[in-house]
């Protein structure tokens, strides 16, 4: 688990990254169902994938801005469920992570505003004997739960067994060790792993709305969100870094880290 606090105001330079210990984040004040005002005062608290964090952080500092928070705290999860968990308890304020929209979603979280689409698709082996879709009716397919739904793959493939998994990697180690015939997730997710040992299938199964997840109770704080997000311009949620871009952006949040680390040092020694 990783946590970020991050102020946004001012330039990209002048963002600072913290790293903290989960205490700290318990201890902070976060409470049940924050109003606005509180969020303000303290730092938006945000739960994100690991897999996401890099990708989705333009887009949490752009919303964050326009909710005029002036500062964000990120918190980067293995696990969806302890994501969900947080959420519900209160520890967090909202999910931002890629999650599609999905009947089983809209009864547990509020849901925001589609703020982007992900195009589903199919991997299999490289030396697959797998030509055509239409032949993976009956296999066993490993789906990654987060970015497709039992519903959707049963529509396609009804005699199919599904493993679902949490995350991408998983899934690839199901196909690897030969218990599952192909994996579905989204194409980016597949596109961005470079596995040399994987063939993605051009097609397209369908596309998914991406969605930010808030706890029932946070109705202020999920109206507050959508009414951003219908105003501001935001970078795609799927758009894609380059090698070039993604290492730049690593290098930029490492020195900050250091910057952070230092100052904190120096008040922890005070």
């Amino acid at each position: 688990m990783v946590i970020c606090s991050t102020p946004i105001s001012g330039t990209r330079d002048n963002m600072h990254i913290f790293i903290f210990a989960l205490v700290l984040l318990l201890a902070s004040g976060v409470s049940h169902s924050r109003t606005l005002s509180s969020i303000r005062k303290d730092a938006l608290t945000v739960g994100v994938s690991k897999s996401d964090s890099a990708s989705e952080y333009d887009f949490i500092s752009a919303m964050s801005n326009k909710m005029k928070f002036s500062r964000f705290r990120i918190i980067a999860f293995d696990n969806a469920n302890i994501a969900q968990k947080l959420l519900l308890e209160g520890k967090i304020d909202v999910i931002v992570s890629k999650v599609n929209r999905s009947p089983g979603l809209e009864g547990r979280f509020l849901l925001s505003a589609p703020y982007g689409k992900t195009d589903i698709a199919v991997a299999t082996l490289a030396n697959s004997n797998i030509l055509t879709l239409s032949s993976l009716d009956g296999k066993v397919l490993a789906l990654v739960s987060k970015e497709v739904s039992n519903e959707q793959v049963l529509g396609i493939w009804k005699n199919s067994k599904l493993h679902a998994v949490q995350n991408l990697s998983d899934a690839v180690g199901f196909l690897q060790r030969g218990e599952s015939t192909a994996i579905v997730a989204s194409r980016e997710s597949l596109e961005t792993r470079k596995d040399v040992s994987l063939q993605v299938f051009p097609n397209r199964l369908f596309e998914n709305s991406l969605v930010a997840l808030f706890a029932p109770s946070s109705g202020e704080l999920h109206a507050e969100f959508n009414k951003a997000l219908a105003t501001q311009s935001l970078p795609k949620a799927s758009e894609k870094l380059s090698d070039k871009e993604r290492v730049a952006r690593i290098l930029l949040q490492v020195s900050e880290l250091k910057k952070e680390l230092e100052l904190l040092q120096k008040e922890i020694s005070h």
